[in-house]
């Protein structure tokens, strides 16, 4: 996805495809953030929210007499909720459309709602197949040969992608018969905050020094309290001989914090984003994390 997307969406840019590989409960505990990037974040919420809600879903395909088909469209929407709306922070809207494909199949997404501006689509193979899915003629996949989910292993790829005015296509080609499913909605994404005046002025040079790293996550904390939603004490931390310490000497030092469930939204929308990601992400290629 692009930038402007959400701060845990690096990964995705144009062509992301987030296949999650396990599954766990979500809850309100702080998420650790040792390298808190965009797609650290992502994936780690990512692999708890649809690993949950994908449980559900093959739970009621497993039961006698469930129509197989609308199992996999409760998998798929509740996989987008979590990902689009819940670790993405942006809406869904309108009326979602669902197929499964024999082959080929294209959808069609009409009736734009007020305010979408984007696309999701996740979908899923029912057999091994070389699928390749496409929005509006642009290429959503990675090219990798799409696999069944089983017991252990969810797969569910998805894409979202920023649109035009008007109807939106999502095209399936698969090679043969082999069965995919896929599922499609417009979506409103989230408003990103654009990076501060003195983030900017810390990062023209492409070089951050130590006092721009702790005065940049200073303004973060002061954004998140401002927020309500205090991050409290946070001292800088080392590592040396096998160990993490906040006495300086060794590899870094980082900021490793966690932020409260109720407080994520704000970080990723407003708080990082204007005041700590750019530093954040040169700070990180500098002093890569052992």
């Amino acid at each position: 996805m692009n930038d402007d997307i959400s701060p845990r969406l690096t990964t995705m840019r144009d062509a992301l495809v987030a296949e999650v590989d396990r599954s766990g409960p979500s809850g309100a505990a702080p998420v650790r953030r040792r390298r808190p990037t965009r797609a650290t974040v992502l994936a780690v919420l990512a692999a708890f929210v649809v690993g949950g809600g994908l449980t559900g879903g093959l739970t009621a395909a497993a039961l006698p007499g469930a129509d197989p088909d609308a199992a996999v469209e409760a998998e798929l929407a509740t996989s987008a909720r979590g990902l689009v709306e819940e670790a993405n922070h942006a809406t869904l809207l309108g009326t979602p459309v669902f197929g499964v494909a024999h082959g080929d199949r294209t959808l069609t997404l009409r009736d734009r709602p007020a305010g979408a501006d984007a696309v999701a689509v996740m979908w899923t193979c029912l057999d091994p197949a070389d699928v390749r899915v496409t929005i509006d003629g642009t290429r959503a996949d990675v090219g990798d040969r799409c696999l069944p989910s089983t017991e252990d292993v969810q797969r569910i790829p998805w894409h979202l992608q920023p649109t035009a005015g008007g109807d939106a296509t999502v095209t399936v080609t698969s090679d043969g018969p082999a069965r995919s499913a896929v599922w499609a909605s417009w979506v409103r994404r989230a408003t990103i905050a654009e990076p501060s005046p003195q983030q900017d002025a810390e990062t023209a040079d492409g070089v951050v020094t130590l006092q721009e790293y702790t005065t940049a996550f200073n303004r973060l904390q002061a954004c998140m309290a401002q927020a309500g939603h205090p991050m409290g004490v946070v001292p800088l931390t080392y590592f040396a001989d096998g160990l993490w310490s906040s006495t300086p000497g060794g590899d870094g030092p980082w900021y490793h914090y966690g932020i409260p469930s109720e407080g994520v939204e704000a970080f990723d929308t407003q708080c990082y984003p204007r005041e700590f990601e750019a530093v954040d992400t040169i700070w990180q290629g500098e002093h890569p994390e052992p």
